[in-house]
């Protein structure tokens, strides 16, 4: 796995903004508050954090967040693990077509920066 630059949080900042770009047309391909979660998952060298960081983060009860990366989980887009020191704690981590996604997203934005668009 190659290590990649952290984008900044400007970056992660329009990072959001492609991605809420997805809801365009009408089709939500994403559900509500998953552009967040994508955002924090690209942020990590590994990818991956503890579905309660995300709970305390995005101030959302554990059923909505479970929920959310239960649908994250079935668009291809994260892996949900159990922990192996805690068997009550799940880890989110991006799959390879969640950190396309995000780094697709974040060298677009690069590049726009780049060009000064």
């Amino acid at each position: 796995m190659s290590r990649r630059a952290t984008p900044s949080a400007d970056e992660l900042q329009r990072l959001l903004g492609a991605l809420l770009c997805l809801r365009t047309g009408g089709g939500n391909r994403l559900p509500g508050f998953a552009e967040p979660i994508l955002v924090l998952l690209g942020a990590r060298p590994d990818a991956a954090v503890r579905m309660g960081e995300l709970r305390e983060r995005l101030g959302l009860g554990q059923s909505r967040v479970s929920r959310l990366c239960a649908a994250l989980k079935r668009a291809g887009l994260v892996a949900i693990a159990t922990a192996e020191e805690d068997r009550r704690a799940s880890w989110v981590q991006l799959t390879p077509a969640g950190r396309e996604l995000v780094e697709a997203s974040v060298s677009a934005l690069r590049a726009e920066v780049r060009s000064g668009s």
